[in-house]
């Protein structure tokens, strides 16, 4: 403090009158009063001030003091200031830098000091670079040795005190910060004199200083941990002196503490600092801080420095291991108790959604209600075409069906039954479609289109895991109203499986090819329960009766007739020779005939309309055989070969297998060979080949080899062709065509769907009277769904069905985590703190990461096996993709990604002796199950993506083989060219293998002896050199993997969305 600033103090003190200070009352009853409240604020006397001017300073006069506590000279009674402070009483703070000795710059008022470069501090006392040491007179060395090296000197920061070391910390107490005002720093100077065994503190706001104190018989010392370092530096006695007029010591009237300071603080200290984080202590400070502020004692931020000789560092003390044998036991004792918690949630949540069920009881009407709560629906379709590439395939098919109407789709294999039906389901087709389709007489968009109707398909796709019972009743649950019961929902179950003549199996499992299971006819019936549950408006069906004995067939049908009949639904299915008892149930028929419309009506009036235009069916004949012959021979009119062609076999109706799918693939229709003419050899012909055939078998046997050898080249040659080109169907079969598009059937088939056509009008708004199926829909359906709640619960419980009633995966991957576990704890045991233990730390990583990750390859089939089934169950309006890829990716990834890590790491952990702290155990298992889980994020993005598995796995291997590469481990990343280092960054591998090694590593110190040496190189030193980053845990490693993780995940699932439809 300047002379100038000590005059009202000093003229306040001869006068006698103490300055604003705290003063013990004399009536106080309190045996031990708190710091401040045994104090009370006493103002400056009124006595006048005396003008004599006061008398020089003097440190031996009881007026005057050395700030700091610094020596007072006995014989000129000057102050001998300690480094960093200045002026007649110590109390200027000193700038430019500590190695300036005597010579340095004394702070101006108002001012901060602007340092040397190096220096740092309020005072500049504090190195920042060895640099800055390089002046600097050396501690604990003869003055005047000029032999000390400049480079040789550093700037030693670990906290440790060798000789005098100055700190700087800023107070991180928050209410102390929030009294003070965010906009004035709160600062504490600490500096330390080892030989002398004195300490020194400064509490600082704003840079300007406003108490000081100083702690003698002092002692340092150093504590090594695993992890780091912890410094304490402890001082028996303290004492403390405010600086008149600064904060809390009387500054404009405010609260002094400087008898507080003077009578309370005695000692002892303690100054204890961990990695910077530091804190003061010391009793009566510790009560007053308590008291006001609620905090235990003063918190530090803290940074020091030291100049020393290189040989004057303390070498380092390598830590004992800390024995955290319980604690690392308690950790894999949880992380088993996780595993086990988890697995029993997984099993409740699948037994709870499947369900024992019991007894049933359906509430009153309900069941009728449920029936009778549909939109019924009339379906027209006028006109309907489907040209792919420059075939046309199908050709103006029209015709009606109304509630009630059961209609079948008949025809040759090959005539478009089932390309017809898809068309009029409305399913996604690579092809053109034209035509228009009317249902109540109105055009419908193809989502009020799907809500009231079911579809078919011819081939089964049922998940093998679940009963019978079960694959319906999720049908049943997913898209039956949500309003309705759930007794009524199985009830409803039960009772089409009894239709269906399934309830007698209803608790047998679905079963996969090659294993035991259900019959193919039963799975056929189970696949038409799981649409006929919900009792839809419409019902297509693709072959029903496909692989159904005549028996269960009928039992199909007449199901089929009894739902549209008692419940008034439209059904309408193909089919294929049915028996005379099933084609009695028909109402409408639709005959097709290579993909041209030859009847299109009620089946009540086929006989009299084909005996009309000359094809009448015999008596006691099928009328479905002889459709199909007649249609058959007509297609094969127009190739009769001549009357005398050779021939394989007489004419019989032909039943081709390839049907118009297959010419969707470029195959043609039916192709007739010559030898498949409609006529017979003739007798007289048949009659020389009896009479010849004795004398001449070598000669007959030729011819027949050629004769067979020419109508197969010409059948090629014709199959050929019409791959190309649309060959011109046969007279016979375009009069059959003609005839029935001039027939009253089709003229009155035209005349309504012109009505219809002008009922709608330009706008579309139609004019007839039957209800509104978009509105009906939204009304009786749309609201009613399953929530995506319960469809992500009911998806749930049937995935991890799936899951552990085929727990081989599941036990492959838990079996081999365990034993890779104990095979790595017995190689790696106990593994040692120098440089072949540092290899092993690393192989050890490397190796659990290619483990994991060529162990996810395992999740290709996981999608794969139900590709076909999502597409056909979302195209059904089972659910939607969110919740089906939600499911899958909780109650299949997780137990097989999650667990086997958590497994894989409780085990290894403790028996190789990695770093024996919790944290860096919780640290381990966590890089372990991110980089699982990010792992399995990019083989399944690959299996949805990729619909062949083969190319799925070998590109899923190609991902983890590439990646493996940039690990870190196999290519430098400093050696990679600065272009492609981005590769590393992008590795998955490299940020679980950093992230592993750094957990492990950073703190580790190696000892090595060789050749009689003992060498101590700290790990991170040689992480460096692996082109690892030491502080690369948090960020960006263990960040990155949860970013990859995150964009794998949302790029599935917009893969699964947008790009995963049904294309038939």
């Amino acid at each position: 403090m300047a002379p100038q600033s000590l005059r009202p103090w000093l003229l306040a003190l001869l006068l006698g009158t103490p300055a604003l200070a705290f003063k013990r009352p004399a009536n106080s009853s309190w045996n031990k009063p708190g710091p401040l409240s045994s104090y009370q604020l006493t103002g400056p006397s009124s006595r006048a001030a005396d003008d004599k001017c006061p008398p020089c300073f003097n440190c031996q006069l009881p007026a005057f003091a050395c700030g700091q506590y610094g020596d007072c000279n006995p014989y000129d009674g000057q102050c001998k200031c300690p480094p960093g402070w200045g002026g007649i009483d110590c109390l200027i703070p000193q700038c430019d830098s500590l190695a300036d000795g005597e010579q340095r710059r004394l702070r101006e008022d108002g001012q901060s000091c602007e340092c040397k470069e190096g220096w740092g501090g309020i005072n500049c006392n504090v190195c920042e670079t060895n640099q800055a040491c390089a002046a600097f007179p050396l501690a604990g060395m003869p003055e005047g040795d000029d032999d000390i090296n400049p480079e040789d000197m550093l700037c030693h920061k670990n906290g440790e005190t060798v000789f005098n070391n100055h700190q700087i910390c800023n107070v991180t107490n928050r209410k102390i910060i929030d009294q003070v005002g965010s906009d004035r720093a709160v600062q504490v100077t600490f500096s330390c004199d080892k030989p002398n065994e004195e300490c020194s503190f400064q509490f600082w706001v704003a840079e300007v200083e406003s108490f000081y104190c100083a702690l003698d018989h002092c002692s340092s010392s150093t504590t090594p941990q695993y992890d780091t370092n912890v410094t304490t530096y402890a001082c028996d006695n303290m004492k403390c002196s405010c600086i008149a007029n600064r904060f809390i010591c009387g500054e404009d009237g405010s609260v002094n503490i400087d008898d507080f300071l003077k009578e309370e603080i005695r000692g002892p200290a303690k100054f204890t600092c961990k990695s910077g984080v530091c804190r003061f202590e010391e009793p009566a400070m510790n009560e007053l801080i308590s008291d006001i502020f609620g905090d235990p004692y003063i918190t530090l931020d803290c940074g020091g420095g030291e100049c020393l000789h290189y040989s004057q560092v303390p070498g380092y003390q390598q830590p004992p291991k800390p024995d955290n044998t319980k604690w690392l036991a308690l950790s894999a004792a949880g992380a088993g108790l996780l595993v086990i918690a988890t697995s029993a949630i997984l099993w409740y949540a699948g037994r709870a959604s499947g369900g024992e069920f019991g007894q049933i009881r359906l509430p009153d009407d309900e069941q009728a209600r449920l029936m009778n709560d549909h939109v019924p629906a009339t379906l027209h379709f006028s006109n309907l075409s489907y040209t792919l590439g420059s075939r046309v395939l199908l050709d103006n098919i029209s015709g009606t069906i109304k509630p009630g109407q059961v209609c079948a789709i008949m025809g040759a294999s090959g005539a478009g039954k089932s390309t017809f039906l898809d068309i009029l389901a409305r399913k996604a087709k690579r092809g053109q479609v034209s035509g228009v389709t009317y249902v109540n007489g109105r055009e419908v968009r193809n989502e009020e289109f799907k809500a009231v109707t079911g579809f078919v398909d011819q081939e089964d796709t049922l998940m093998s895991t679940l009963t019978v019972y079960e694959t319906v009743l999720y049908s049943a649950l997913l898209r039956l109203p949500r309003d309705m019961s759930l007794e009524a929902k199985k009830f409803r179950t039960l009772e089409t499986l009894n239709e269906l003549g399934i309830l007698g199996i209803k608790d047998s499992r679905i079963g996969a090819s090659g294993q035991r299971s259900i019959s193919g006819g039963e799975k056929r019936r189970v696949s038409i329960a799981c649409e006929l549950v919900t009792s839809p408006s419409i019902l297509f069906l693709d072959e029903p009766t496909s692989g159904l004995d005549a028996y269960n067939a009928h039992n199909v049908v007449e199901s089929l007739v009894s739902l549209a009949k008692d419940y008034n639904r439209t059904v309408i299915f193909t089919i294929h020779q049915p028996r005379s008892n099933i084609v009695a149930l028909f109402d409408q028929l639709i005959l097709l005939a290579s993909g041209k419309l030859v009847y299109s009506g009620e089946f009540s009036k086929c006989h009299a309309y084909f005996a009309q235009i000359g094809e009448p069916c015999p008596p006691g004949f099928n009328i479905a055989d002889f459709l199909i012959d007649m249609t058959v021979q007509a297609g094969m009119d127009g190739h009769n070969s001549t009357e005398d062609s050779p021939t394989l076999q007489p004419a019989t109706p032909i039943d081709d297998v390839t049907n118009l799918r297959d010419e969707e693939r470029g195959l043609g229709r039916s192709v007739p060979l010559s030898v498949r003419s409609g006529s017979s050899p003739s007798p007289d012909h048949e009659e020389t080949e009896l009479q010849t055939r004795p004398n001449s078998i070598a000669s007959a046997s030729g011819k027949y080899i050629k004769r067979k050898t020419s109508q197969l080249l010409e059948a090629v040659s014709l199959s050929s062709s019409k791959k190309a080109v649309n060959a011109p169907i046969s007279p016979k079969l375009a009069a059959l065509v003609e005839a029935y598009a001039e027939s009253s059937i089709a003229r009155q088939i035209r005349e309504e769907a012109e009505a219809l056509r002008r009922a709608n009008g330009d706008a579309g708004q139609a004019t007839t009277e039957l209800p509104d199926v978009a509105v009906e829909t939204r009304l009786l359906r749309g609201r009613k769904r399953a929530r995506y709640g319960t469809q992500f619960r009911i998806l749930s419980g049937r995935a991890f069905k799936n899951l552990y009633r085929d727990p081989a995966l599941l036990m492959a991957h838990y079996i081999s985590s365990i034993a890779l576990a104990l095979i790595c704890g017995l190689f790696f045991h106990n593994i040692t703190n120098d440089i072949s233990g540092f290899q092993n730390r690393l192989g050890l990583f490397f190796f659990t990461l290619a483990l994991f990750g060529f162990s996810c390859l395992s999740s290709l089939g996981l999608f794969a096996n139900e590709r076909i089934l999502f597409i056909r169950e979302r195209a059904n309006g089972y659910y939607s993709t969110f919740t089906y890829f939600s499911s899958k990716v909780l109650f299949d990834i997780l137990p097989l990604r999650v667990v086997p890590p958590i497994m894989f790491g409780g085990i290894v952990y403790g028996l190789v002796g990695l770093v024996p702290t919790v944290v860096s155990f919780w640290k381990f298992m966590l890089i372990l199950v991110l980089f699982n889980l990010t792992t399995a994020m990019v083989v399944l993005f690959l299996s949805i993506a990729i619909a062949s598995t083969s190319v799925a796995g070998l590109a899923g291997t190609l991902v983890m083989l590439f990646n493996l590469m940039f690990t870190g481990l196999l290519i430098n990343r400093d050696s990679v060219p600065a272009a492609f280092r981005w590769l590393h960054t992008v590795s998955f591998f490299h940020a679980a293998f950093e992230a592993l090694a750094v957990n492990e590593l950073r703190y580790l110190h190696l000892t090595e002896t060789k050749y009689g040496v003992e060498l101590d190189v700290p790990a991170a030193v040689i992480l460096s050199t692996f082109g690892l980053h030491a502080q690369s845990f948090w960020w960006p490693n263990t960040a990155l993997l949860g970013i990859f993780f995150a964009v794998l995940t949302a790029a599935s699932f917009l893969t699964l969305q947008f790009f995963v439809k049904e294309k038939r």
